[in-house]
């Protein structure tokens, strides 16, 4: 293992939880794939492990306490990647260590194969190009080497952004409309579990419109601090300074596991209510602010144009 200096510059506690986390991860890692036989298991191997995000950025020392570790994993399989399950040992270990007290911040991983990273890369895709110049590789393997990416032309990437945009909003606004129904009907758990759903779609959109890429999770928790993380202003939509504004966050992140595979889902009525109404703004709040990082990609490309034509 060769860990990064890069590193070196954030706080002593960052430096010695993320130390911990490295350790605990690859002891997970080779745990889980210990008796394994197919060949993507026998030679797996995570070619780096980089740390992205807010503690990632120059203003670091600014985070907040409450703030996860954002990384990704990049292996040397593609069918390594793929396969969720694979890593559930990995990411048990750490809500653990998390839940436990051993670490003080939560971990999101994120995992891809060489492949796919540097396919992203070489389409200019936002979030793998923000990670490979600002992300603060942890670990990496002897020669390791990520592809130069490509510069997304502004007029490409809005193209994009719109119609991500269009097919996460759109969803987002049938899934809602849905939990309205529902709750007219006296079905709180059929809209608690819309609601997620309307939730998880708005997330979503602001991560795909802007970076062109989100995470293949239903954890609302993770989505609201990625979307969070790039648009801060997202924040008023979900306010968690009470005990009941966490309990109805709670209620609808719950609704999606629970409604689905439980019998005995309760979410009051001012919960229901309250929780409906965050939906509401968040999805009011979602349209104004990628509408608004989409006009800003046009006015530099126009900028961009004329500035050539001068």
């Amino acid at each position: 293992m060769m860990p990064s200096t890069d590193r070196e510059h954030l706080p002593w506690p960052v430096r010695q939880d993320l130390r911990t986390v490295t350790a605990m991860l690859f002891e997970a890692f080779a745990e889980s794939l210990k008796g394994r036989l197919s060949e993507h298991y026998r030679s797996g191997r995570i070619l780096t492990l980089i740390l992205h995000g807010s503690h990632a950025r120059s203003d670091s020392w600014n985070v907040a306490p409450e703030d996860a570790f954002h990384l990704l994993a990049i292996v040397n399989h593609l069918r390594l990647a793929r396969r969720q399950q694979d890593w559930r040992l990995v990411r048990d270990r750490l809500r653990r260590a998390w839940e436990f007290g051993e670490i003080a911040r939560p971990v999101r991983l994120t995992v891809h194969s060489l492949e796919q990273v540097n396919g992203a890369l070489a389409e200019g895709i936002p979030h793998f190009v923000t990670i490979a110049g600002e992300g603060i590789p942890l670990y990496e393997m002897e020669g390791f080497r990520l592809l130069s990416p490509r510069l997304l032309p502004m007029q490409e990437r809005h193209a994009r952004g719109q119609s991500e945009f269009a097919r996460w909003h759109d969803r987002a606004s049938d899934f809602l409309l849905g939990a309205a129904f529902y709750r007219s009907e006296g079905n709180a758990p059929m809209a608690a579990l819309l609601l997620h759903q309307a939730c998880e779609h708005l997330y979503q959109c602001v991560l795909w419109t802007i970076t062109l890429h989100g995470p293949r999770t239903h954890a609302l928790d993770e989505l609201r601090e990625r979307a969070e993380s790039i648009e801060p202003r997202l924040s008023i939509a979900w306010p968690r300074a009470t005990p009941f504004e966490r309990r109805a966050f709670g209620c609808i992140r719950r609704a999606y596991v629970e409604v689905r595979y439980g019998r005995s889902y309760r979410i009051g009525s001012d919960q229901l209510e309250w929780a409906m109404e965050r939906v509401m703004l968040l999805h009011g709040l979602t349209e104004r602010l990628c509408r608004e990082r989409l006009n800003d990609m046009v006015s530099v490309h126009r900028e961009a144009r004329h500035g050539r034509c001068a």
